[in-house]
């Protein structure tokens, strides 16, 4: 008898990606409200009270019009793959039960299908879509979400060394559509690694661009004079100007002990290294550590 192999992940979440199929089937279910738990993989992490309780009065009014994804848990209960905001506002609402699709899905399965059902709605902020479209990359990848940044700058410079890969993530980003996955981690991947109170200054809708040069500087009172120069309407090359990430016009170059400082903390540039320049920076910073203890 011949054994039957299973197709690689990105063959397998091929649907899940052009359009969560699993989403658009009837559904089959009901189950209790209070065996519904979140889901690990949920790219939101802030819900919108009043959104919220506006979802929780139609539901009232109209039901659950889409059904849940979940999948089973031990002990006769689910987890959330999509649609915990409806879970939520159910609950609000006084709902006992509420529809649901069950499925065995895997880890790579259910973080596909969580990143793609987020978005595909209009109400996230980038923090949120970044994560989401990460773990489409990362399920796409079949790595952890931490190593998935560091995966897609090590095949943006060496496509040819995992070129099924790159195909997948052409493939993965082309549907979800807006922006490549290159120009993904060359731009906006990094308004993860912000500081919380930048962050949280972008879910309240700071532009991303503005928010990449803020997060370079260290001083938490510095950033919160910066994000209130936001307001005022000054532009990302002001702000570049007044951090040092760039010179102002007509002005001199940038002190290189803050330029290389800078750039040293920038997780993104980190993460972007291959092997031999890390080592070759680390020699360097302990040869610049033991001449500065001398």
């Amino acid at each position: 008898m011949t054994r039957r192999t299973r197709p690689p992940i990105g063959a397998r979440l091929t649907g899940l990606v052009a359009g969560v199929e699993t989403l658009s089937q009837p559904a089959t279910t009901t189950v209790p409200v209070a065996s519904l738990g979140p889901g690990t993989f949920q790219p939101r992490v802030h819900f919108d009270d009043d959104a919220l309780a506006d979802l929780a009065r139609s539901i009232q009014e109209q039901g659950i019009l889409q059904p849940l994804l979940v999948r089973p848990l031990p002990a006769g209960t689910y987890e959330i793959v999509a649609g915990e905001r409806r879970w939520r506002a159910a609950r609000l609402a006084g709902l006992a039960e509420v529809p649901v699709l069950i499925r065995p899905l895997t880890d790579a399965e259910a973080r596909m299908a969580a990143a793609v059902e987020n978005l595909q709605r209009e109400n996230l902020n980038v923090i949120e879509e970044v994560r989401a479209r990460l773990q489409v990359a990362a399920a796409t990848l079949d790595v952890p979400e931490a190593d998935a940044v560091a995966r897609m700058f090590a095949l943006d410079r060496h496509p040819e060394s995992a070129p099924a890969h790159v195909e997948a993530l052409d493939r993965a980003f082309g549907t979800l559509g807006r922006e490549t996955w290159r120009s993904f981690i060359r731009n906006r991947a990094a308004v993860l690694n912000l500081p919380s109170d930048v962050q949280a200054a972008v879910r309240e809708g700071l532009d991303y661009r503005k928010a990449l040069v803020i997060g370079r500087v260290q001083d938490a009172g510095e950033r919160l004079t910066l994000l209130e120069r936001t307001h005022t309407g000054i532009t990302v090359q002001e702000l570049r100007a007044l951090v040092g990430g760039a010179p102002a016009r007509g002005g001199a170059a940038r002190d290189p002990w803050v330029k290389v400082s800078r750039r040293l903390a920038d997780a993104r540039l980190r993460a972007g290294l291959d092997e031999r320049r890390r080592a070759q920076i680390e020699k360097l910073l302990r040869q610049l550590d033991a001449l500065l203890d001398g």
